[in-house]
């Protein structure tokens, strides 16, 4: 009997064990010329007949791992843009249920696709760990496109009007190529002037700082990167593209880009100018179109890469990198907007309407350089300096004007400003003219400098293989600046007895800062997979400003002063009533006398101080971290202890400098010591390589700035006086963020959801106090709580239909914030202490009104204030579908943002704000070398204020282009951009505090006629080598099938 039993468990687990078996395929793919490895590569495990079983990507080191359930004969295939197709033939049986190929090397292909028929494309997105991966193929742009038009393309990733870059929520911060730093934060010379012709795939992740690198060691200085992948066969060859254009309206832009790539080195030259705002052509643009104005830019670099060959932490290693940047922007704008400020309980607001006109311009000078350098296996060191030097000056024209009620209310008013600066506007629009509060006509110019240097050093010793290792990190930096100020403003009220007022008003602000830190870590293991650290890190500030500020409208009053008997029309450069006459305001506006005696005459003393800045902070942690196949777990607490010295003085006339005196009494020295607690937890699970759960929570605190502590007094612009608060208390914040990725490589699935959270106490925020006679508003930063915001974000991207021809890819976002602001008004019948004063007697005029920090204080604690909290839900979708064949691809795209906003104390703060798009997208490309590309779409704004806002704008852009010469080398193409002048440039902001719906001009409507020509040189000195295209394109070959066909095949091949 117990035999028996003994053998029905033999047999019962035996069976078990041959249902429960896995059949293991595994190995490891190698450039065969290069012999590194090939990552991301496309490994699909194949019945003989063809239909698929499983698919993967290869890891960092090209290995991957295949499984399948039953026994038998397959096919593993391996296949990489830029490579023939490998495949092998495995035999997996109880037996033999595992088999290792060993090293499987794919031989570059110089004509990819040939006669071949097409069955399947690329995946659109990928995932494997933390990184997501995008395929260029998957993705049609126009010829001749920079890097722009893709990324604006990829599932999750969201380019605002501005050029700012987010994939998941994330603002990307740096762009690298092949790993490497490329033009390092600077993100806008890859989008603006790298061809996708280069680009193989784009990687998105999270870089971990030098310091994780080097030691594993996740010290939460993370970096939100694009890493480029350019195409393996352009190794060792130089790659050129010329760009020329002129259009309609005097368009034009001209660029060059060459580069050349090898296995350890990396040349990059680009130069540009263009007065298209950098407007690229192809891909979904945003809401606000080409606005910002109209700008001239001129842009050049010079980016390098070099390292020695030898592996990492291999003694010896050694790696160069760096880039010289240069920048040159000239901007002319006008923008018109209409804003409403929220006062105190029920529908009280203050609305304004405001036009401005300005001429900018910039310079900016950027240097970097990288050094790493394993004097031995055990030790790395790591060394940044940095260089900047900017410059600016600007010119501009404004008005504006104050209303107590909402303008757009009065039957047939459309043009609020236009009417009240009107001859005769009182007797013409006496309603109008009734609800106004003041006036300002506003010239200005401005200009400033500055240099700053820095850099970072960071030495890491291991000193064991099982994790123990010591890290020291210094750095430090210098910055110089100044800048100078002029303006001119005509001031007129509404009030009975309140007198206008004319200032011309000039102000220096030299500056100087400098920076050091010092860090010590050490790491000890603490057992299997567990690993405790502590660190210690002590950093200083120092910031001195020195503003001065002249009113050289009192100029008036100069001569027959005692002591100013001698002074001369030839010291003032003009006459001194000239300087107090508002008939001359555009001539005099940056003329300022030459002699110090007499600006010392004029100084503002209120307005003119020295104040320093010292800061000093000691941070200990203490961390544990746990590493395993599956999960990472890292958590750690900050003890920072911090001190804050501030020192500031008035101007003391006895001094004669005029920039740099040094008072020598302190008038006020301000004190801080804080203690922090900081912790901060990061949990990762990995389901599988291509599925992982991220859960991260972070606890800091941010100190008030120093204009805020200082209890100092800005008047200079009489109608917004602000103020600064010494009893600030430290904000601190919490954010949690849960992040899940998942891939399906078979289905060319992917999935991304997650959400995030911040919640910040003692929040800094301008409480604004408003006078309702005059106008006026001051304001005074104050702690508040109740701030905080949450998003949730859904991507799902998927391939559909047998062949994958088929794509749809939907992102969601849905957001929540809770904002909190003081809302107040100085209500006209209030004391005359409180309400009634002369804004501009001087304190030697009028002592009886001296305004000193506490007379302001006074107006604070005086006005009616509410807490007002703004309760926004957001709702933001981008929805795709797009089919693709050989020739062609076409896609329909909708798009929305909604806001719902409801306040708890102000009705008028209740909104609703639509902004939708529907459209569709096409390109076309023949073999003979013409390509049409054009997208079409409705633009919508519903819920603003202005009813001219609330448009229905029907944008079309198209583009032809030709190839011709030989191997199609040349490239000759017209772009039309909105064809039927439709487009505008609209915006609204809201808080808490205020609504502002603005318009700006910009660069909408136009054609440009595009010359472009690719000189490509490859190895063995060939020329315009032919690429992998059927219509004979030059290399770099984009590679595409007939007509610009996707042709990487991702998930199982559909036959042969």
């Amino acid at each position: 009997m117990k035999r028996n039993i003994l053998l029905f468990i033999l047999s019962f687990a035996m069976a078990v064990s041959a249902v429960a078996q896995q059949f293991v395929v595994t190995g490891k793919a190698i450039d065969g010329k290069s012999k590194n490895a090939v990552d991301f590569a496309s490994a699909v495990l194949l019945h003989t007949d063809s239909t698929a079983v499983t698919a993967t990507t290869t890891n960092d080191d090209g290995t991957f791992k295949l499984q399948a359930k039953d026994a038998g004969r397959y096919i593993v295939k391996l296949s990489y843009v830029g490579f023939k197709p490998l495949t092998r033939i495995v035999e997996l049986s109880t037996e033999k249920d595992s088999i290792d190929l060993g090293t499987l090397q794919m031989v570059s292909n110089d004509k990819v696709l040939g006669a071949a028929t097409v069955t399947a494309t690329a995946a659109r997105v990928e995932q494997k760990d933390d990184t997501t991966m995008f395929s260029a193929s998957a993705y049609r742009v126009p010829a001749g496109s920079t890097l722009e038009s893709l990324i604006k393309q990829l599932p999750g990733v969201e380019v605002s009007d501005d050029g700012t870059i987010k994939w998941n929520g994330k603002t990307v911060q740096e762009f690298l190529i092949n790993g490497k730093d490329f033009f390092k934060g600077d993100t806008k010379t890859a989008m603006k002037n790298l061809p996708t012709e280069l680009v193989s795939k784009i990687k998105a992740y999270d870089k971990k700082s030098d310091y994780t690198e080097q030691t594993g060691i996740d010290d939460g200085e993370e970096t939100t990167v694009l890493d480029i992948a350019t195409k393996r066969e352009l190794n060792e060859s130089w790659v050129s593209n010329l760009d020329v254009a002129y259009g309609s309206h005097d368009r034009y832009s001209a660029r060059f880009f060459g580069t050349r790539f090898t296995d350890n080195t990396r040349v990059t030259a680009f130069g540009s100018i263009n007065n298209t705002n950098d407007r690229g052509f192809g891909g979904p643009r945003g809401f606000g179109g080409g606005g910002g104005g109209l700008s001239t830019k001129k842009h050049a670099g010079f980016d390098f890469s070099w390292e020695n060959g030898k592996k990492k932490r291999e003694a010896g290693r050694l790696e160069l990198g760096g880039f010289l940047l240069y920048n040159h922007n000239n901007n002319s704008s006008i923008t018109k907007s209409n804003s409403e400020t929220f006062l105190t309980s029920g529908s009280s607001s203050s609305f304004a309407n405001s036009y401005s006109s300005s001429r900018s311009g910039s310079t900016n000078v950027m240097a970097r350089l990288r050094l790493e350098w394993q004097p031995d296996s055990m030790t790395n060191i790591n060394f940044r300096p940095r260089y900047n030097y900017s410059e600016s000056y600007n010119t501009g024209h404004s008005m504006s004007a104050t209303f107590n009620s909402n303008p757009y209310d009065i039957e047939g008013m459309t043009t609020p400003l236009d009417s009240i600066f009107a001859e005769n506007a009182a007797q013409r629009n006496p309603e109008l003219y009734a609800m106004m509060v003041n006036t300002n006509n506003r010239w200005s110019m401005g200009d400033s400098k500055s240099h700053s240097v820095s850099a970072d050093l960071n030495l890491v010793r291991r000193l064991s293989s099982n994790g123990r290792n010591v890290s020291f990190r210094a750095s430090g930096g210098y910055t110089k600046s100044e800048s100078n100020s002029y303006s001119i403003s005509s001031i007129a009220y509404n009030k009975e007895g309140q007198e206008n007022t004319f200032l011309n008003q000039f102000s220096t602000t030299p500056g100087r800062n400098y920076n050091y830190s010092l860090r010590l870590g050490y790491v000890e293991p603490l057992g299997k997979n567990w690993f405790g650290e502590v660190r210690y890190q002590y950093s200083y500030k120092y910031n001195k400003s020195d503003r001065s500020r002249y009113n050289l409208n009192e100029l008036v009053n100069l001569y027959g002063k005692a002591g100013y008997e001698a002074i001369t029309e030839d010291d003032l450069k003009y006459s001194d009533a000239t300087y107090g006459s508002s008939s001359q305001r555009p001539a005099i506006l940056g003329t300022v006398p030459t002699l110090n005696k007499v600006l010392n005459y004029v100084r503002d003393l209120n307005n003119s101080q020295y104040a320093t800045y010292k800061y000093t902070n000691h941070t200990a942690t203490l961390g544990v971290r746990y590493n395993s196949g599956a999960i990472r777990f890292n958590a750690g607490v900050d003890f920072n202890p911090e001190h804050t010295n501030m020192a500031y003085v008035y101007f003391n006339p006895e001094h004669t400098n005029m920039a740099y005196n040094r008072p020598s009494q302190v008038d006020t020295v301000v004190t801080r010591n804080v203690f922090n607690v900081s912790p901060q937890i990061r949990f990762r699970y990995k389901f599988s390589k291509t599925n992982q759960l991220d859960i991260r929570y972070r606890g800091s605190s941010s100190q008030p700035s120093m204009t805020d502590l200082l209890a100092v007094v800005d008047d200079s612009n009489p109608l917004s006086i602000s103020m600064g608060n010494p009893g600030l208390k430290p904000s601190w914040n919490n954010s949690i963020r849960v992040n899940y990725n998942g891939y399906n490589a078979t289905r060319q699935q992917g999935i991304m959801g997650g959400f995030d959270v911040t919640q910040t106490r003692n929040s800094i925020s301008n409480r604004m106090v408003y006078d309702e006679t005059t106008g006026v508003r001051y304001l005074r930063p104050e702690n508040i709580n109740g701030n905080w915001n949450g998003r949730g974000m859904f991507m799902f991207n998927t391939a559909l239909g047998k062949e994958k021809l088929f794509n749809i890819n939907t992102f969601t976002s849905l957001s929540y914030d809770n904002a909190v602001g003081y809302v107040s008004n100085m209500q006209s019948g209030r004391s005359a202490a409180a309400t009634s004063y002369n804004l501009f007697a001087t304190p030697a005029t009028d002592a009886a009104t001296v305004k000193d920090y506490n007379y302001y204080n006074n107006i604070f604690n005086s006005a009616l204030s509410q807490k007002n909290t703004t309760r926004t839900i957001g709702v933001d979708e981008n929805l795709n579908l797009s089919f693709r064949k050989s020739w062609f691809d076409v896609g329909l795209l909708g798009k929305l943002n909604y806001q719902h906003a409801r306040a708890t104390v102000q009705d008028n703060a209740n909104m609703d704000t639509w902004n939708f798009a529907y459209g569709a997208t096409a390109n076309f490309n023949f073999d003979f070398g013409l390509s049409i590309s054009t997208d079409i779409r409705m633009n919508s704004r519903r819920g603003y204020s202005d009813a001219s806002m609330n448009t229905n704008e029907l944008l079309w852009n198209a583009q032809i282009a030709q190839s011709f010469l030989k191997n199609k080398a040349a490239t000759l193409s017209i772009q039309f951009y909105d064809i039927l002048q439709n487009q505008s440039n609209i915006s609204r902001t809201l808080s808490a505090t205020q609504r502002v719906d603005s318009w700006n001009n910009g660069i909408n409507s136009y054609f440009m006629v595009h010359f472009i020509y690719k000189l490509n040189i490859f190895p063995g000195g060939s020329s315009s080598k032919k690429g992998d295209d059927n219509d004979g394109r030059p290399g770099p070959p984009d590679m595409r099938g007939p007509g610009g066909m996707p042709m990487r095949p991702m998930g199982p091949p559909m036959g042969r």
